[in-house]
């Protein structure tokens, strides 16, 4: 009994060696960072099958939201997070009731800041702008009024480009490795959530 507990234990400490190993690895290259940002998307029209009261926001509804993301940045150009946010959506056409909501979702954003001569990655200082691509996946909780479809749950589907500010050099005069992803940045998206097409506009700060 003893040398089969020896065995097993042996196994179990090569099995986590090249783990911990690649664990390093990746440590080295890899940042937790969190997003927050605040945004506004104008209404775009509606989708999906109208029913007994129309579309769930049927009233030329606008969309506000602000949300918190949390996770990785992945050497520096890739970042991959959860985030969660309050929204709140709002209409100036007669009759219409302003609305509140909830959003979870997976964030995947690139902000392609390496660049390669001959093969070999480096980093230009004079690097303190790049653009942005990214999408998010989850779902959107409407808080409805009993005389319409009350609580809803939709899926959230949203595409997205922007710019980023690495505005840590600009007040600081040079890069510093540690916080070459801390940036302010503006993106311009197209989302679909309760029926509905959003154009959001979000201004955020990442670090």
């Amino acid at each position: 009994m003893n040398k089969a507990r020896t065995l097993i234990a042996a196994l179990a400490f090569l099995v986590a060696l090249p783990v911990g190993a690649q664990y390093s690895q990746l440590g080295k290259k890899n940042e937790f960072m969190m997003k927050v940002e605040a945004g506004y998307g104008p209404y775009m029209g509606n989708l999906g099958e109208a029913g007994e009261y129309g579309h769930y926001l049927n009233k030329y509804h606008h969309g506000t939201d602000l949300n918190v993301i949390l996770g990785t940045n992945i050497s520096q150009d890739w970042f991959l997070g959860g985030g969660a946010g309050f929204a709140y959506f709002f209409s100036n056409h007669e009759g219409a009731e302003s609305l509140m909501g909830a959003n979870v979702f997976v964030d995947f954003d690139f902000r392609p800041i390496w660049k390669a001569i001959m093969g070999q990655d480096y980093q230009p200082t004079s690097i303190k702008w790049a653009p942005e691509v990214g999408a998010r996946a989850g779902g959107s909780l409407l808080l409805g009024s009993s005389d319409t479809y009350g609580t809803t749950f939709t899926p959230m589907i949203e595409v997205y480009g922007g710019l980023n500010w690495y505005y840590w050099y600009h007040m600081n005069g040079m890069r510093n490795m540690t916080r070459n992803w801390h940036s302010l940045y503006v993106t311009l998206g197209v989302a679909y959530m309760q029926q509905t097409v959003f154009l959001p506009i979000r201004i955020g700060w990442r670090w």
